[in-house]
């Protein structure tokens, strides 16, 4: 795990190739279909024959929440353990992996996947400072008992919006029965902010105002902003409300704020363990808890 243009996915796939594993994605983007630049996806080439799980899930425009995600995921783990294989997460959306590990209990409140869609999203753009700011205003003992618990505040939204009345109180969540090692990439916010820079240049060069394009006209329901930071500044590039520097630099701008808003989640996680982006290093460390949670 780590932010954008840490290099999780490049060390993530090495370190499969090396242990028997195979991939399952953390990214609250990548499991829209047709949109491969804009949400960074590793491609055939750089995947080498490893296989991906939790990419291409969805079209864009059809909701898709964490829990969905948590379903499928935790399907994608049970079916690459029945191989004998190691699956090994990589990605960055920190709100679908604690999801996943810490198995939060999703299912109180009757479903509203647009809802609870737009509360991840919201979250994921503005801090959990908004949602508990709104929690406060509907019911102060639910904001007070959920402390700024996404998982807490979401449901408790969510609760609220699709029932009437005040959130009740969660159920516990229930771990799965696995042994994980989370590593986090650390690298000095100097080099990871000229990492985004340099990977949005690569990435309008590829061909990202046309897959913009592509999908704005063959999913006109589609909500850019749940896509991925780049997508609105693109179309609105496209309808010529800015400049293609304009847009380059917003989104450039957007994904360094986003950057930090991850690192603050993933650093309130103890179990994470810090380490440089070295392959050697990262690899050793997944065959001690390989070996550890042998020996348990």
């Amino acid at each position: 795990m780590g932010p954008t243009a840490s290099g999780k996915t490049a060390l993530a796939i090495a370190a499969a190739h090396r242990l028997n594993g195979e991939l399952v994605s953390v990214d609250s983007r990548q499991v829209y279909r047709h949109c491969d630049i804009g949400t960074n996806k590793p491609t055939r080439q750089e995947l080498g024959g490893l296989r991906c799980r939790l990419l291409d899930v969805v079209d864009p425009g059809t909701p898709f929440t964490v829990a969905d995600y948590q379903g499928l995921a935790m399907d994608a783990v049970a079916d690459i353990g029945r191989q004998r294989r190691l699956p090994v997460l990589q990605g960055g959306t920190g709100l679908y992996l604690r999801a996943l590990l810490d198995g939060w209990n999703l299912g109180d409140a009757p479903p509203n996947p647009e809802l609870r869609a737009a509360l991840e999203q919201r979250l994921e753009a503005e801090g959990p400072e908004a949602l508990d700011a709104e929690l406060q205003r509907i019911d102060p003992a639910s904001a007070a008992r959920a402390q700024r618990n996404p998982r807490r505040m979401i449901r408790a939204l969510e609760i609220h919006a699709v029932t009437g009345r005040p959130p009740s109180v969660a159920r516990e969540s229930k771990p799965p029965p696995w042994s994980t090692t989370i590593i986090g990439l650390d690298v000095p916010l100097p080099e990871l902010d000229r990492r985004i820079g340099s990977r949005v240049t690569q990435m309008i060069d590829a061909g990202w105002v046309d897959e913009v394009a592509r999908v704005r006209r063959e999913f006109p329901a589609a909500d850019l902003q749940r896509l991925g930071h780049g997508y609105p500044e693109l179309a609105a590039h496209l309808d010529g409300r800015l400049s293609l520097a304009q847009a380059t630099e917003s989104t450039v701008r957007q994904v360094r704020q986003y950057a930090r808003r991850q690192l603050t989640w993933f650093r309130a996680d103890r179990r994470v363990q810090w380490l440089p982006a070295d392959l050697e290093m990262i690899v050793e460390r997944l065959r001690v808890g390989i070996m550890t949670a042998e020996a348990s």
